[in-house]
């Protein structure tokens, strides 16, 4: 007999029970109850574009699902609104396939639909992307990804067990590189300096201004924005370079080496510049950064503009055609903004640092 849950919103004092779902869910996770609280506050309460709003799956005084969406000041053509982002679909393993995830959505969809909000988006796994298509989300696009291995050796090691069949493998992908995706030498931008920084400035404002227009749909890139996404997020840490000339910002790039499945990557969340030469510049210094922290692979997921996408195969990344990219969904609010504008992802400007993915 199914669990006789209901469906509520978040309320203060609530914390402490969804930790425990989050435990419950993600016994890998395994954080402390502070680690996961900062984490909280950081996410849910401190985002510049407001707070966020969570609904919760309760049975008998026990948090046993959740659905969160996060603010997002996004521009929308010519406008400039806020939106939402689903994130965090959570549910208690002992209360699966019990339609808890679906009743969650439901109500965020009907409480943003009271908000008159214009826009719900997110990139959902396999799961809620079933889910996000039952309450009337579309795929807006599959967010491709992109990739420049450093050390074949290493990035392919924990695929490939026969080692000479490795070896050869490696031969090859440095044979490809050299031969189809050789570098190209990063231009010269006479009298621009590329810094490593620990922060945003209000320079990075007029950035924004001066390119934003050429984008119909993407995430307000200001300084508030910035630092909270990449400078105020807890027990983690981001490399940020911007690219200056006469005290202007010109561009920026950001990006985190870490492990991931027994190999080092380099992941490349964020580049915004004026030119194509300017971006391939910063994609250059973020190279040299992972090959002095030895990274065996550089990769990014995004949605781009073509000056954007050629500035990274000049640089010798290459697509994964063979590989799923992320899903990315919208749900429209507003009729002004209609199913075949969502889904042209030629209409999107949107890399990994625009999902809630650290």
């Amino acid at each position: 007999m199914e669990s006789k849950w209901s469906v509520r919103f978040y309320k203060e004092g609530d914390e402490e029970r969804i930790f425990e779902l989050w435990e419950a869910a993600y016994a890998h996770y395994n954080p402390t109850i502070e680690h996961w609280l900062r984490w909280w506050r950081w996410k849910y309460k401190e985002n510049p574009a407001g707070t966020a709003r969570i609904f919760l799956a309760e049975y008998e005084s026990k948090i046993v699902g959740q659905q969160s969406m996060v603010p997002m000041v996004m521009k929308i053509g010519a406008e400039v609104a806020t939106c939402f982002q689903w994130v965090d679909t959570v549910t208690h393993p002992a209360y699966r396939r019990q339609g808890i995830s679906f009743a969650l959505y439901t109500a965020g969809i009907h409480q943003v639909k009271e908000d008159a909000v214009r826009l719900v988006y997110g990139f959902p796994n396999e799961a809620t992307h079933r889910i996000g298509l039952l309450v009337g989300a579309v795929d807006a696009a599959r967010i491709p990804y992109v990739f420049k291995p450093l050390d074949w050796g290493n990035a392919l090691n924990t695929k490939i067990s026969n080692k000479s069949f490795l070896k050869f493998l490696a031969v090859g992908g440095k044979v490809v590189s050299a031969t189809f995706r050789r570098p190209k030498e990063a231009p010269t931008v006479e009298g621009l300096t590329i810094s490593n920084v620990s922060s945003f400035d209000e320079r990075i404002n007029i950035l924004w201004e001066k390119v934003s227009g050429q984008y119909l749909m993407l995430v307000v890139r200001n300084e508030d924005y910035l630092n909270w996404r990449y400078v105020a997020v807890p027990d983690m840490n981001y490399t940020i370079y911007t690219a200056e000339k006469e005290g202007e910002i010109n561009g920026y790039l950001v990006l985190r080496c870490m492990e991931m499945r027994q190999i080092k990557v380099g992941a490349i969340f964020d580049i915004l510049a004026q030119s194509e030469e300017i971006t391939q510049c910063l994609i250059s210094r973020a190279i040299d950064h992972c090959k002095q922290e030895g990274v065996d692979l550089v990769y990014g997921s995004m949605l781009a503009s073509k000056t954007l996408l050629k500035a990274l195969k000049r640089n010798g990344f290459m697509c994964t055609p063979f590989v799923k990219g992320v899903w990315l969904q919208a749900f429209s609010i507003s009729q002004d903004i209609p199913k075949e504008f969502l889904t042209n992802a030629k209409n999107w400007f949107v890399q990994k640092g625009d999902s809630d993915w650290l």
